[in-house]
């Protein structure tokens, strides 16, 4: 038999060529002889129970729903019903039920007990990603690939509330510690708070650039992780509903992610079957387990705290938790040498010379990749920045102006220019350092007199960034996808010798930390010289 497996915008489906199926083998024992698909799994509140879903290969075969035993990996027993892949498993916080969803669109509730259904809830269409308990188990959500999440009474069986959370499929879900809020993430790459009394919508989380796939709220309530197909995994304040964090380091799909009991650790898995450890208050990157060679489809900090489960493809996996240890942050990359002037040749018919830097700083601890062209690529920690650039100005007639040009380019988000989920940026201030040849001499402050550009968003035009007010700046919402740029111009009274030092600032100060320029290039607008 031969498996394929497809990943769709909104979800993955694995489809299957002709021939017959071998017999199924024996069921496993023990935990460590389990080899099929473990999609979901959650441990007992007293540490003495796991459960895992999952199912094999193909979808249209029977589901897995297994119970095993934490203290020797023995089997428990089966709960059995789900015709295809199950997708989630939650325990309710007394170990009494058991929730499950799945690929056939039912929501299972479970008698832990004798291991039968309790309650078949039918509502969604389509497809069920995620289910959850509230702490108090007395509510059960649900999300699925019609966008709607729904709030059960678990006990009774009965719907509570529908919510039409998403504008695509709903994929993930989490209550909050004390179950006034419910956080779902979905296909719109959006993250949003519900209030779960009344089922309005309290706050929205943008910046993911792609489906959202994992959500979990802190174990205090007062921070949100996501992830998803974007390949990072941020932190959110909720008081604020303002991102706190993003985190980079996995190479594809973020498919799972949990808090420590303590709230002091985050742990990740993903489809490029790495499990990554990150401190939260440093918002940095910890000393993890090594890579799997199986996609991870949930990852969780075992009741015990010595140890994580990590669920793949290829069965579960229980591996020692290493002790907290920051890793030492990437190598800041090489200086390039400095530049030689640039030859007055390099001009271009309407006087454009580009400016290419002989150093990038990030405060944000971003790095710059510096082209020959003087193209800067960034990458690495997203937050509120100030870029800023130092460069040589090129020989030939006098400056009449600054440009930039924000670059679009496939590795963005939409293209870009910007950083943020929608591609787009927000440019607070440009300002420009400018000294003479003699480098004992103190710079002085260009002066503009205005600044245009090929696209400005509404109210956000280039001129707002220098106008001195850090609250207001360049933007391009609707132009992204597509390189823009910016010219200023240079008060006829300034006077910018050849070869003169140029420190030139680009600050971001949007208050989501997300809207930075992730590529761009600097030139200056020169006068033809005279002849002698």
């Amino acid at each position: 038999m031969i498996h394929r497996f497809r990943l769709l915008p909104s979800l993955f489906v694995l489809t299957f060529g002709a021939g017959a199926s071998a017999a199924d083998p024996p069921p496993a024992g023990t935990l460590a002889e389990f080899t099929r698909w473990v999609i979901a799994a959650d441990y007992s509140r007293d540490g003495q129970m796991l459960v895992t879903a999952g199912g094999d290969s193909l979808l249209y075969r029977p589901g897995d729903v297994v119970l095993w035993k934490v203290a020797d990996g023995s089997r428990i027993g089966d709960c059995v019903g789900h015709p295809t892949a199950v997708w989630s498993a939650r325990l309710s916080p007394d170990g009494t039920l058991l929730a499950t969803s799945g690929y056939d669109g039912s929501v299972k509730v479970w008698d832990i007990a004798s291991r039968q259904v309790k309650h078949d809830l039918k509502k969604h269409a389509g497809w069920v990603r995620a289910v959850a308990f509230t702490a108090d188990g007395a509510r059960l959500a649900s999300a699925g690939e019609d966008g709607t999440v729904v709030l059960w009474d678990p006990s009774a069986g009965t719907e509570v509330r529908s919510i039409a959370a998403h504008g695509g499929a709903a994929t993930c879900l989490a209550f909050s510690p004390d179950g006034t809020t419910l956080a779902s993430g979905g296909s719109d790459k959006l993250v949003k708070l519900w209030n779960t009394t009344d089922g309005t919508e309290r706050a929205r989380l943008e910046g993911h650039g792609d489906v959202v796939w994992a959500v979990a709220y802190s174990p205090s309530g007062a921070l949100v992780a996501t992830g998803g197909a974007d390949r990072t995994l941020r932190l959110w304040t909720v008081a604020s509903a303002q991102p706190a964090g993003a985190l980079e380091g996995h190479k594809d799909w973020i498919t799972s992610l949990a808090f420590a009991a303590d709230g002091s650790r985050l742990v990740s898995g993903g489809m490029d079957g790495a499990v990554r450890l990150w401190d939260v208050a440093a918002a940095a990157a910890q000393e993890s387990p090594d890579k799997l060679p199986s996609s991870i489809w949930t990852a969780a900090f075992a009741p015990d705290g010595t140890s994580l489960f990590l669920g793949t493809h290829a069965g579960p996996r229980v591996v020692a938790l290493p002790a907290p240890k920051l890793l030492p942050p990437p190598p800041a990359p090489p200086s390039p040498p400095a530049a030689p002037p640039t030859p007055a040749s390099a001009a271009t018919a309407d006087g454009v010379a580009p400016l290419v830097p002989t150093e990038f700083q990030s405060m944000a601890g971003a790095a710059g990749a510096i082209a020959g062209d003087g193209t800067v690529t960034v990458t690495g920690p997203l937050a509120r920045d100030t870029y800023t650039i130092k460069a040589m100005l090129p020989p030939g007639g006098a400056v009449t102006g600054f440009r930039l040009e924000a670059l679009a380019d496939d590795a963005l988000p939409q293209k870009g220019p910007g950083r943020a989920g929608n591609g787009n940026f927000v440019l607070s201030t440009f300002a420009v350092l400018a000294g003479p040849p003699d480098p004992a001499q103190a710079p002085t402050l260009v002066r503009f007199t205005g600044a245009t550009a090929d696209y400005e968003q509404p109210h956000s035009g280039a001129a707002a960034a220098i106008d001195g007010d850090a609250a207001t700046g360049w933007a391009i919402a609707g132009g992204s996808g597509a390189s823009h740029v910016a010219t200023f111009a240079v008060h006829p009274e300034t006077t910018l010798p050849a070869g003169a030092p140029v420190t030139i600032t680009l600050d971001q100060q949007y208050a989501d930390g997300q809207h930075a320029i992730g590529k761009f290039r600097l030139s200056v607008v020169q006068q033809p010289a005279t002849a002698p």
